[in-house]
């Protein structure tokens, strides 16, 4: 089924986001086609919608493939993530951002450096010795681990770092809520994609 741009807006964007400094493309735009996907690796220049959760909007993906990603815009109390190239908006997604006490930061920071195969430095689990099932989810790095286990940072694939300390964007569970210790999470198929789209140095903007 082809949807045409005007249409994709109304079912994905919410009305504070319909603002000409935004970029999105005018109802003119060529129509995209569209497809249901469930793993990473899909084709650039295709619309793909995942339905991970039903709590979760569309996740939206119109890329030029030959261009990178030019600026991403997070706005926290939508858990929407919006990227662009350059005036274009070519990608959305929900995300979960930071619960009350562990705020994501808000303001524009640039992309500091990308782990395909990163690990939280705070977090993880306790996680049994002899069959490897997991004792404690809640784990913190540095925590003596119960007899018999043993700690495991937390998996934070295809990341993206922002600050200093350690927040950034990365794949992972995604409720459409504020849960995260303060990274942002994305869904691992669009954490995937975006991760290959984006260059060192890539503004982020992050909004309340």
């Amino acid at each position: 089924m082809r949807l045409s741009v005007a249409a994709l807006l109304l079912l994905v964007l919410p009305a504070a986001l319909l603002r000409a400094d935004d970029g999105i493309p005018s109802p003119s735009s060529p129509p995209m086609s569209s497809r249901t996907a469930s793993v990473g690796g899909h084709e650039p220049g295709t619309v793909v919608d995942y339905y991970q959760n039903r709590v979760l909007s569309p996740i939206v993906w119109n890329l030029d493939p030959s261009q990178p990603l030019t600026r991403i815009v997070i706005h926290l109390s939508e858990c929407k993530l919006y990227g662009f190239q350059r005036d274009r908006l070519v990608a959305i997604t929900s995300v979960s951002p930071g619960k009350d006490g562990h705020d994501t930061p808000i303001g524009t920071f640039p992309v500091l450096a990308k782990d395909k195969d990163h690990k939280s430095t705070e977090y993880g689990s306790f996680v049994d010795n002899t069959d490897g099932h997991t004792v404690d989810y809640g784990a913190q790095a540095g925590q003596t681990p119960p007899p018999g286990a043993h700690y495991e940072a937390a998996p934070m694939p295809f990341f993206l770092r922002l600050t200093d300390d350690g927040v950034g964007l990365h794949a992972g569970y995604v409720t459409g809520y504020r849960v995260s210790h303060g990274c942002i999470r994305m869904p691992a198929p669009f954490a995937e994609d975006l991760f290959s789209v984006v260059n060192v140095g890539t503004p982020v903007t992050i909004t309340p």
